[in-house]
């Protein structure tokens, strides 16, 4: 319906929408991002408020292959057990009677949009648990055909520029290293000053075993800059190993959208 010029715009979650666009369609503004960060949940009788506190044989809850591979690199001594479902069926399922999970990883802007935010007992980053988000993560996306010069104009106006060239640069990244689909990638990036973007990267194997990171720091002041950003930590990252563990991961186990649905 954009294509056709039914509707002006379109809305996404940033992290869900593919970095390869509809022809003449493209991601031209952000609004503000939200805590990108992943948040640890434990149970509300739980004595534990830390990833790392958690004693051997602790189960964590989570549907996402990155989040997976990222624990099991992290805290082998952890299980981790499938959980599906929207946030307040999966926080539902954490606090029932006999539950099987200790506690469960989610998106941090999801349990705040939804006011829940009281329920985050840790945010998970590089510095803290040692974990990366998703691409895009805690991001709004605005669609829109690039040939629409009056649209675009408009959306100039609330374009929160520090969010887009930052999740332009995590798009580049991902698009590089897989052509435009999902790969359990995990990115942090942080503004070092008003100028310079500081993106790093990881990708795990799903046991845990294997791993490849990359780190690069720009001046970044366009979204060419942002996109050279993520161009240049993706060569990185493949060089490191990323190409050999993404060919095993996808050998082994085809990746379709549902494989890596985050919430």
């Amino acid at each position: 319906m954009l294509i056709a010029g039914t509707l002006s715009l379109l809305v996404h979650s940033l992290k869900d929408v593919p970095t390869v666009m509809p022809d003449g369609c493209e991601i031209g503004a952000n609004t503000k991002r939200a805590d990108p960060r992943d948040a640890f949940v434990v149970r509300a009788d739980s004595k534990y408020t830390r990833i790392q506190d958690l004693p051997a044989g602790s189960v964590i809850g989570t549907s996402s292959i990155r989040r997976t591979a990222q624990i099991a690199l992290k805290f082998p001594h952890l299980k981790v057990q499938d959980l599906r479902g929207n946030i307040d069926t999966r926080l539902r399922r954490l606090d029932e009677e006999g539950s099987q999970y200790d506690a469960i990883i989610i998106a941090a802007a999801g349990l705040i949009r939804i006011e829940q935010s009281n329920r985050i007992n840790q945010l998970l980053s590089s510095s803290d648990g040692g974990m990366l988000y998703a691409v895009g993560q805690g991001a709004i996306g605005i669609e829109n055909r690039i040939d629409d010069d009056r649209v675009k104009k408009i959306m100039s106006t609330i374009n929160h520029l520090p969010t887009f060239f930052a999740t332009s640069a995590e798009r580049s990244l991902l698009r590089t290293i897989e052509g435009g689909c999902s790969a359990p990638l995990g990115v942090e990036s942080d503004w070092l000053d008003d100028r310079h973007l500081r993106l790093s990267a990881i990708v795990v194997s799903v046991d845990g075993k294997e791993f490849a990171e990359a780190v690069a720091e720009e001046y970044v002041q366009s979204f060419e800059d942002a996109e050279r950003l993520g161009q240049v930590v993706a060569a990185d990252l493949l060089r490191a190993g990323g190409d050999k563990i993404l060919s095993e991961i996808k050998a082994k186990k085809p990746t379709t959208p549902a494989d890596l649905l985050e919430v």
